[in-house]
């Protein structure tokens, strides 16, 4: 029984075309939608210079985050907290409209690799179903799956349900709620 959806936004448009998939799902069974960005953490003032430094001096900290933390925690967090506001700020109107139609939807900002956050979001956090977009923008025909969701569908432990870019979902019928008929 499907009871948790995850939707993966990065921000884009083209990514939010997920959501009104997921809301038809969501209503259809009673399940609860989870908007989820993944942003990767700040990266830092050391850049490429780190790990090669740390091959060569043992007793450096054993990471850029915690060298980083060391000489700015304050700056650090303060970075992080500002990238979770700014996804919270797009995402929350997201959930809003969610709400506006009777469907139960929370919101997570998850920090690192895109792949790996949803990965780990679907694990942790018991999903039953993710309803992401394709940017089909990689590979060589237009209409292939971007990186990302094609990663995401060959390692995730649920079903994946993977929205095709405007170029292709025009042709198909649309749910309800975006006026298809």
């Amino acid at each position: 029984m499907i009871k948790r959806i995850l939707v993966p936004l990065d921000g884009s448009e083209l990514s939010e075309r997920a959501v009104p998939w997921a809301c038809e799902i969501a209503r259809g069974v009673g399940a609860c939608i989870v908007l989820l960005g993944v942003v990767p953490p700040p990266s830092g003032r050391w850049g490429g210079l780190f790990r090669s430094v740390t091959e060569f001096t043992p007793e450096l900290p054993e990471s850029e985050n915690d060298l980083d933390r060391s000489l700015h925690p304050v700056s650090k967090d303060s970075q992080m907290a500002s990238l979770e506001s700014e996804v919270m700020r797009k995402l929350l109107p997201v959930a809003d409209t969610l709400r506006e139609q009777n469907v139960e939807a929370t919101v997570v900002v998850g920090f690192g690799h895109p792949v790996d956050g949803i990965l780990d979001h679907i694990i942790n956090d018991s999903i039953d179903l993710v309803v992401m977009s394709t940017h089909g923008h990689h590979g060589l025909h237009p209409y292939a799956y971007g990186s990302t969701s094609d990663r995401v569908a060959r390692h995730s432990p649920v079903p994946v349900m993977l929205v095709r870019p405007q170029e292709v979902t025009h042709m198909l019928p649309l749910p309800r709620i975006l006026g298809g008929t």
